[in-house]
């Protein structure tokens, strides 16, 4: 099996995964807690911009004989604060999930240490609260600088590109491959993370997988810019990474192991190979 149909695979996994007794209340506790937070805001804003625009319109009857006009001017007042709604719901699809991976993280994380330690049947290292709070706020310290510089570099090769005829159709898909491998690499660190395992070694291992990382987290990118479907494809996501890292990337007797021989695996869950 190539790693872009092994990638597809863990992704349906994941799916299967997230329907189980033990790791549904990882999944539904942050949906619940995203769909309220979003329709809340999306009420909002809905409520206080469509206002606004409809106030404009005040003032604004015709008399006489040009008040055959107002009910045209009622039509497009009433369509303007439909088309408000419309992009609205654009906008907060395609930034909103930005929110939930913020809001959803600490669930996250606990959900790729069960499902690791589902399939490992291997506990996770003991580690103080302290500690653990060192060594995760260095390593996002650590995977911001990664991406930070590199979106910098990429974003400037973008620009140029864009500026060439006929080349720059490939601006988008540059940007876009770039955003997806981030994106796997964000999903699969959760279960690198909780083994402790060196975000230098982590990216070590990722090289080794290249297509499927790339595969894997450019369909996850494309799945998050889908209404409805990026509130419950994080989780998901986290899942098949967790897969990804225990049965492709981790070694064992290393930092981060790989599944015991024999171990049983969750119902759904296969390895590709």
């Amino acid at each position: 099996m190539s790693q872009v149909t092994a990638a597809l695979d863990y992704l349906k996994q994941g799916l299967s995964l997230a329907k189980s007794p033990g790791l549904r209340p990882y999944v539904i506790i942050p949906m619940i807690f995203n769909v309220l937070v979003f329709g809340g805001l999306y009420y909002f804003f809905g409520q206080w911009i469509g206002g606004w625009v409809a106030g404009l319109a005040d003032g604004w009857e015709f008399s006489g004989s040009w008040s055959f006009l107002n009910p045209a001017v009622d039509f497009l007042v009433g369509a303007a604060v439909v088309l408000v709604w419309i992009v609205l719901l654009g906008l907060f699809a395609s930034v909103f999930t930005l929110g939930v991976q913020l809001i959803a993280a600490p669930f996250m994380g606990f959900l790729a240490e069960k499902v690791d330690i589902r399939v490992t049947g291997r506990p996770m290292p003991e580690e103080s609260i302290p500690a653990m709070t060192v060594r995760v706020f260095k390593r996002e310290l650590r995977k911001t600088w990664y991406w930070l510089w590199r979106a910098v570099l990429i974003l400037f090769v973008v620009l140029v590109i864009y500026f060439i005829p006929v080349v720059n159709v490939l601006a988008s898909t540059v940007w876009f491959l770039w955003s997806g491998w981030l994106l796997g690499m964000q999903y699969i660190d959760f279960a690198a993370d909780n083994r402790q395992v060196p975000f230098t070694v982590m990216l070590e291992r990722l090289k080794t997988k290249r297509w499927m990382v790339l595969t894997f987290g450019s369909v996850v990118l494309g799945l998050t810019m889908l209404p409805l479907v990026n509130l419950v494809i994080m989780p998901v996501a986290v899942i098949a990474g967790t897969l990804i890292w225990v049965h492709e990337l981790a070694e064992p007797g290393g930092s981060g192991p790989s599944p015991r021989k024999g171990a049983e695996l969750p119902a759904g869950c296969q390895r590709p190979f």
